[in-house]
């Protein structure tokens, strides 16, 4: 692949030049979610091929690759930055006609390598090994250039069948191209509300709020059943070494927890996998987690009737009737946690975070933190400061990250206050 092999003084006569530079004004801000990152990719890309070598345009392209996220991006920015280092090694007065404009240059192509190295412990880089290989050699070359060392990116291995997806998962950065949950993807909109899981259990196994956002981290994106060929979809049943795993005595209860979470939020159709999770729950005497989430699971079940009807790919049904039965059987010990009067319904912590995504009416990012600083507040209300700080400090770290306007910046000193109070616990 070829790109323009020189930095050229002026863009100004370029239409495509001035889009871009409208579409990346909003990154970072309260626009943020609106950009067109498509079309950054295509623009940038045509700059960088046919009229200018200018590491602004290449970070504006990085930045694009990283929020498209696929493999064919990835392997056109593993070849610009060949180009560069070529260029770097054979002419780097093609870059800067002084000594201040190259330096300049080379300041801005060191910042754009280390971001997109940061990024990478959140993409789906392991999936091309031979590109994270390709991108490690010219960064080593190009490490030696600008007179610095570059993190090595790290090879992944596949994990075996009998190996359980690890429970550890990575901080969504909020720094990158995601300042919202409404622009995050599927895949990071997960991690963010496990994450936000795993910190409430640490401090309390029985935090019911832990297993609301676990929930929210597994159901929040679904609003239809998979598509199917006569009842027979594409999702792959969990294998028996799975199965296994998560069945068998631990000793460390809570990482068994967080193990359950993680392969259940990424398998959010594997209803027997839940139905193992009450169980182990009520075995450990979690009573009420077990009883909030066979709760949750039923209204799930209610919500999507047809799930029943459905089969994995292998034939196996997705939801057997003893399983279906073990949900939907009435108890009395459940009829606390699901009350039919709105004002009860208005007042469960469980039921609200459930309700983000349709209280967020209008999918702006204003009001997205509203949604977050209520939640705040009425962990507040209930008295559990632990839980409010939680949130206040995601909140104050969201709101750090955007252009902030000023009907929000009262908000952002009282929380910034409530995110630094130290709790007694």
């Amino acid at each position: 692949m070829q790109f323009f092999s020189h930095l050229k003084d002026n863009l100004d006569n370029l239409e495509i030049y001035h889009f871009l530079e409208d579409e990346m004004s909003k990154y970072k801000t309260l626009n943020h979610e609106d950009i067109k990152w498509d079309k950054v990719y295509e623009h940038s890309l045509e700059i960088l091929q046919q009229f200018s070598m200018d590491a602004r345009i290449s970070n504006y392209f990085v930045l694009s690759c990283i929020a498209l996220n696929n493999e064919e991006s990835f392997r056109i920015m593993s070849k610009l930055f060949e180009f560069l280092v070529d260029i770097l090694q054979n002419s780097p007065q093609n870059l800067g006609k002084n000594a201040g404009i190259l330096n300049a240059q080379k300041k801005k192509i060191k910042s754009v390598v280390e971001h997109f190295i940061i990024e990478t412990d959140r993409l789906n880089l392991s999936h091309y090994p031979q590109i994270i290989i390709d991108f490690n050699h010219t960064f080593k070359i190009l490490g030696k250039i600008l007179e610095c060392d570059f993190k090595e990116i790290q090879v992944k291995q596949e994990l075996q069948k009998s190996e359980v997806i690890s429970s550890t998962v990575k901080q969504v950065e909020f720094h990158t191209q995601s300042p919202n949950t409404n622009s995050l993807n599927d895949r990071e909109y997960r991690v963010f509300f496990n994450n936000l899981a795993f910190e409430l259990l640490e401090n309390n196994k029985d935090n019911l709020n832990a297993y609301a956002m676990f929930v929210e981290a597994m159901w929040g994106r679904i609003r239809t059943l998979p598509t199917h060929n006569e009842g027979i979809t594409q999702i792959k049943c969990p294998d028996k070494n799975l199965t296994q795993i998560l069945l068998q005595n631990d000793t460390d209860e809570l990482e068994h927890i967080k193990r359950f979470m993680s392969n259940l939020v990424l398998n959010p159709f594997w209803i027997e996998g839940l139905k193992f999770f009450c169980e182990f729950l009520h075995k450990y005497n979690r009573l009420n987690a077990s009883k909030l989430l066979n709760t949750l699971t039923r209204e799930f079940l209610i919500q999507f009737k047809e799930i029943s009807n459905l089969k994995f790919s292998n034939g196996k049904s997705i939801c057997e009737e003893q399983i279906l039965n073990y949900f939907l059987r009435q108890d009395i010990d459940f009829d606390h946690i699901k009350s039919k009067t709105k004002k009860n319904k208005q007042n469960k912590i469980d039921e609200i975070l459930l309700d983000i995504n349709t209280r967020n009416y209008n999918n702006s990012l204003f009001s997205d933190i509203n949604a977050l600083i209520e939640m705040a507040r009425l962990f507040e209300e209930k008295n559990m400061q632990n839980n409010a700080r939680i949130l206040y400090i995601r909140i104050k770290d969201l709101m750090e990250k955007t252009l902030l306007k000023d009907y929000l910046l009262e908000d952002y000193s009282k929380i910034t206050i409530k995110s630094e109070k130290n709790v007694k616990t």
